[in-house]
């Protein structure tokens, strides 16, 4: 139970260490008889004269294991405390904000509350707190509303969580909020492998309790790490949070960790009105690969690209464009199926390579040569015909021979411990809308599921060879993507059932599954004509029997 203040008077160029914020010893609530032992997360806003304080709080007693579920002698939640100065000392009250033991479960999975952020409104005060779900990897936000800011406050009310019917990118946990212009905006962050992916929330401050209101301000593009040893894994545990100051520059505090695990603490500032880079575009990746996509696809004719690269970066094309996540532990990362059927100029650090990966996954080595171990690179690949092609490394051929190209995707990729700085891409060819799959595991992490009602199944029967089968009924699958046309994937089988599709909260069809033979996966529902400027949500409701999950194709 740890919470110490550093202050600065030049914007941060030193700091003075005022010390812990809560004097005494360890404080006991009402109605508990172990103390609050734990503080991880910590908020403050100043209305009325006062500094409002929002914490986390956990008993002597607890562990991660035990806190989702507390027993008698466990527990935790939101507390609150005040103080007249920013360095306190800070005053608990007797009972908490929220206490996860007396906390119902939400939507069966939803208890154990943590990070939260007080915001004082016109006429009451609202507190925003991150919900967990344990095993299912989903996370939710509730909040409460109260007259006096130590409350009491009414029950959490759900508010953003993977089961909404709308699009809600998976595998995000809520950060603290901040508030701008009549607005609260939540980051959350992506806690797969690398957590460079991010998304920014917004409501306006007095309709936060209205599920409804809540909207996507910007999803993903929101960070890049800088290639620096104190952020050698981007962003790591939570997202930033952050305040936009008088002089309009946007500052923001966010957690990384250095070459050796150990966790550093680090700022950084944008003008809050320029929120994009001016060209250009980074794409990283830290504990596994990062791939991503373009919009458009080929066939190229030439490529061109201008970028600064660390470690090992690949331009991708005639790609599958399959996405998928890969769950092994607490760690997710892409799918070995997504990093299969394309063809890529890899850059080493010190060698070019072109390669060919099939749909095995092997690797044919096309052509390689000496690279100059400059992080700067300028390359071009252009197609004489069909199938012969010349490489030029900054502004001397380096080779010539066959290279493959096709109608599939175009993207980057960098493997961990990598990054690129693109300040150019050009692709030259009769563009076409890309086509990108989402396997079966985007349903399972999109609709907060545990993984064991889901096992994975290798047959045939799936259009990649790997699906899944519910282990009973009743369960819910869900795709978050963007695109104008979809169309679903599936095998049959003797031994499935009927679910019901529901796009964007509305039931669109009953697909039965079942057959009187196996039968091999094949369109069981298209859609066409859906907007390129939202995100969509496709969720499939199983009835009583098993369902099968392969594959679902979107078109941008």
């Amino acid at each position: 139970m740890r919470c110490t203040v550093f202050h600065s008077t030049d914007q941060g160029k030193k700091w003075e260490h005022f010390g812990p914020i809560f004097a005494g010893p360890p404080h006991v609530y009402d109605g508990e008889t172990s103390p609050t032992a734990h503080a991880p997360d910590v908020t403050v806003v100043y209305a009325d004269g006062r500094y409002h304080l929002c914490f986390d709080w956990l008993t002597g007693t607890s562990t991660w294991q035990n806190a989702a579920d507390p027993p008698a002698d466990v527990n935790g939640g939101v507390g609150y405390a005040w103080s007249e100065r920013p360095e306190g000392p800070f005053h608990i009250t007797s009972r908490p904000i929220a206490a996860a033991r007396s906390q119902p479960l939400l939507l069966g999975k939803y208890r154990r509350l943590y990070l939260s952020t007080i915001v004082r409104r016109q006429h009451d005060w609202l507190v925003l707190t991150d919900v967990d779900s344990g095993l299912h990897f989903g996370w939710g936000l509730v909040g409460m509303t109260a007259e006096r800011p130590e409350g009491p406050y009414c029950p959490a009310k759900l508010l953003l969580h993977p089961e909404s019917p709308r699009f809600h990118p998976p595998l995000v946990e809520f950060n603290p909020a901040f508030t701008r212009d009549g607005s609260i905006y939540m980051p959350a962050s992506g806690i797969a492998a690398n957590r460079n992916y991010q998304v920014l929330f917004r409501v306006p401050i007095e309709r936060a309790m209205d599920p409804d209101a809540w909207e996507i301000a910007q999803s993903g593009s929101l960070w890049h790490s800088e290639p620096v040893e104190h952020e050698t894994y981007g962003i790591w545990g939570q997202t930033f949070s952050g305040f936009v100051g008088p002089d309009g520059l946007f500052n923001v505090f966010f957690p990384s960790r250095d070459s050796k695990g150990m966790g550093t603490v680090n700022l950084a500032s944008r003008p809050w009105d320029r929120p994009l880079r001016p060209s250009g575009f980074v794409v990283s990746g830290h504990e596994a690969p990062t791939l991503c996509y373009l919009k458009q696809a080929g066939p190229a004719r030439r490529i061109e690209a201008d970028l600064d690269r660390i470690g090992t970066v690949s331009l991708i094309w005639n790609a599958e464009g399959l996405v998928g996540t890969d769950h092994r532990g607490r760690l997710f990362q892409v799918h070995p199926q997504a990093r299969r059927s394309f063809v890529a100029l890899q850059l080493a650090p010190e060698q070019w390579s072109l390669l060919a990966v099939d749909a095995a996954g092997q690797r044919r080595t096309i052509g390689s040569g000496p690279l100059a171990a400059a992080p700067a690179v300028r390359v071009a690949l252009e197609w004489k015909d069909d199938r012969t092609a010349v490489l030029s490394i900054g502004n001397a051929k380096v080779w010539q021979g066959e290279v493959p190209t096709g109608p599939g995707c175009i993207g980057i990729m960098c493997e961990p411990r990598s990054r690129s700085l693109v300040r150019r891409l050009a692709i030259t060819g009769p563009a076409a809308p890309a086509r990108v799959r989402y396997l079966y595991s985007e349903a399972i992490i999109g609709a907060a599921q545990l993984w064991g009602d889901w096992p994975a199944r290798e047959s045939k029967a799936f259009r990649y060879g790997l699906g899944a089968v519910s282990a009973k009924g009743g369960l819910r699958a869900k795709w978050n993507f963007e695109g104008t046309a979809l169309t679903l994937w599936a095998p049959k089988s003797p031994e499935f059932g009927q679910a019901d599709l529901l796009l964007d909260g509305r039931r669109v069809a009953t697909v039965d599954f079942s057959s009187d033979r196996e039968n091999p996966s094949a369109p069981v529902y298209e859609a066409k004509g859906l907007s390129p400027e939202t995100g969509h949500a496709l969720i499939l409701q199983a009835g009583p029997k098993s369902v099968p999950l392969d594959v679902l194709e979107i078109a941008f």
